[in-house]
This record gives structure tokens, C-alpha cells and sequence, in this order.
């Protein structure tokens, strides 16, 4: 597993009990007048991504100002300690890591959050900067209002995915109490929540998981809810486990790169395409190290040809 860093004490945080608002104004680098002013839902722009065999997704992205303080923002929350469930927004932790964290247990439950970002109520936002953060009311009152669009966590936004989960830091904790309990293991990636055992889990697990969640008007989704046996290949975060512990690459994403490629030689595409294959085999090589090794080999070189004739080098 990549090796983790130090982070604040949350008492060390420069958001750690702010009283006032030019406090806060000060901390993020910005007039206050100025903050207070691009907290309006002017500030975004909404826009759909599109990604093929997938369900469009739209995004709602801060304007420039906005998400320049954003951005500030965003860096001192990535400072602050937070538990070792959570896997995601971590400097130096990937997806196969978290996958990594279930490796030696033989069952397995992944859940995923309904629509996560949109069901973060500005509410909860709030009461994390005030309770948990220690802010005066005005000043969570103010960051509140810089982290939502429209009520809710928006899509697009560098402190979306942090945010999130201050807003439920609660809800996570009485989980993985739970968790610790039955001597189960749990990992947060953003909306993903996989548990792992040596043990079977009971027929109730995913029902008290939920009942949990709805106590804050959060669900699961119901389709994206899987159970693994022990002699069953799992799938965390992109990565397949084998039955025996072993992080590999899933077919799907086999079968995707060769399907890219078609009947083509790597020597045939262009530079976007060599790009986006080269991406694509860089990922999962994560995953397995000498994965498609003579692939990688001719679409490294092809790359960089590519690029120098692009220059005119």
C-alpha cells in the first residue's frame, strides 16, 4: 500500500473555531465583500458529461472566482486528519489501495450512496463547520453557503468530495463502530462503502447499514449493492480481488483496451488515441505491473513520437 502522510489534528486546522467572518476571509485569501458575493447561485454553470455505456452526469462548476476560493478551501481540509476508513481525497492513497485494505478477508459487501452529493443537504454542511469544526454560527453559515449550489453538494467542485464527508462524519463513525463490533472492515471511497470479513456476513448487514443512513436521509442504491462469497473473484473500487487475495485487473477493462484498439497495431493511432490508450494501460498496470508490458512498451514509444512530431521536433 502507498505510503500515507501526517495530517492536522483537526484543533490545528486554520477552519478550527473560527469566529468571524473576516477570519475566515482572511484564511481563504480573499475579501470578505468579495466571498459573500460569489456564494450566489450565479457562480455555476451547468453542463452534461457524456461518457459512452454510461448514464449522463451532470456537472455543476463553479465560475473562476468562485473556484479559485474553492480551491484554497479545498487545500487546508486536505490537511486535516481524518479516519483510516476513509480511503478517497488522500494524497498518495489510489483505488488499488483501498482495494489492497480487503485483500486477506474472504467476504465481501460493497453498498454505494444514492446520489450522494445531491442528498448532502446544506443543513448537515452546516452543522459539521459548527459542531465539528467548532465555527460561530455566521462564520459555518458562510462556508455553508460557498460549498452548496442549490441546497446540495454540487458535482464539479474541488471540495465536494471532503465536504461530503465531514457533512456524514457521524454517520461514518457509527458504521464502522458497528463494524469493529463484528470485527468487520470498512472503506469510504467517496460514495463506495466496501466491507470485508473472515466470517460470512449476516442476512441483516446491508438492511442496518441502511437503517443508519436513513436516520439522515441517506439510501443505497439497491442495484449497486453486491455480496461476495469466499470463493468468488470481488471487485473494489476498479481492482478484482482474486479468491486467494491477489489485486488484478478486471476483464472489463481487458476487454475495453482490446476493443479500443480494434484490429489495429498500436503504430496506427493517433496522438489522442495514444494518449487515452496509454492512460488506460497506466491505471491498470496499478493494478498488475506487467500488465500488457509489450503493449505499454510500443505505446510509450509511439507517444513520444507522436509528440515530438507535434512540435516539430
Amino acid at each position: 500500500m502507498s505510503q500515507r502522510i501526517k495530517y492536522l489534528p483537526i484543533t490545528k486546522s486554520e477552519l478550527y473555531r473560527l469566529g468571524r467572518r473576516r477570519d475566515l476571509a482572511t484564511v481563504l485569501g480573499e475579501d470578505l465583500q468579495v466571498i459573500e458575493k460569489i456564494t450566489s447561485g450565479e457562480n455555476y454553470k451547468e453542463w452534461t458529461k457524456k461518457t459512452d455505456g454510461k448514464k449522463d452526469r451532470l456537472i455543476e462548476e463553479p465560475l473562476p472566482i468562485l473556484s479559485g476560493v474553492l480551491s484554497r478551501l479545498h487545500q487546508i481540509l486536505s490537511k486535516v486528519e481524518t479516519p483510516d476508513y476513509l480511503m478517497s481525497g488522500k494524497k498518495k492513497i489510489k483505488p488499488r489501495d483501498n482495494a489492497e485494505t480487503h485483500s486477506n478477508n474472504s467476504y465481501m459487501v460493497n453498498v454505494d450512496i444514492e446520489s450522494f452529493y445531491q442528498s448532502t443537504k446544506r443543513e448537515f454542511v452546516y452543522t459539521a463547520f459548527r459542531d465539528t469544526f467548532g465555527q460561530a454560527n455566521d462564520v459555518a453559515s458562510l462556508v455553508a453557503d460557498l460549498v452548496t449550489y442549490k441546497g446540495h453538494i454540487p458535482t464539479g467542485t474541488a471540495t465536494s468530495q471532503l465536504v461530503a464527508f465531514w457533512a456524514y462524519k457521524r454517520t461514518f463513525d457509527r458504521i464502522d463502530t458497528l463494524c469493529k463490533q463484528k470485527e468487520i472492515k470498512m472503506s469510504v471511497w467517496v460514495d463506495d462503502i466496501t466491507f470485508s470479513s473472515t466470517k460470512p456476513f449476516s442476512e441483516s448487514w446491508v438492511s442496518d447499514v441502511q437503517k443508519i443512513m436513513k436516520n439522515v436521509d441517506l439510501s443505497l442504491k439497491p442495484k449497486k449493492t453486491k455480496k461476495y462469497g469466499a470463493n468468488e473473484f470481488k471487485t473494489v473500487t476498479g481492482s478484482a480481488i482474486s479468491p486467494d487475495g491477489n489485486i488484478l485487473v478486471k476483464n472489463e477493462k481487458r476487454y475495453e483496451i482490446l476493443t479500443m484498439l480494434g484490429k489495429r497495431r498500436v503504430e496506427q493511432l493517433d496522438l489522442a488515441e495514444t494518449r487515452t490508450l496509454m492512460g488506460k494501460l497506466t491505471s491498470q498496470r496499478q493494478n498488475e505491473p506487467d500488465f500488457f508490458s509489450d503493449m505499454h512498451i510500443r505505446c510509450k514509444k509511439r507517444l513520444q513520437k507522436l509528440e515530438r512530431k507535434q512540435k516539430g521536433v
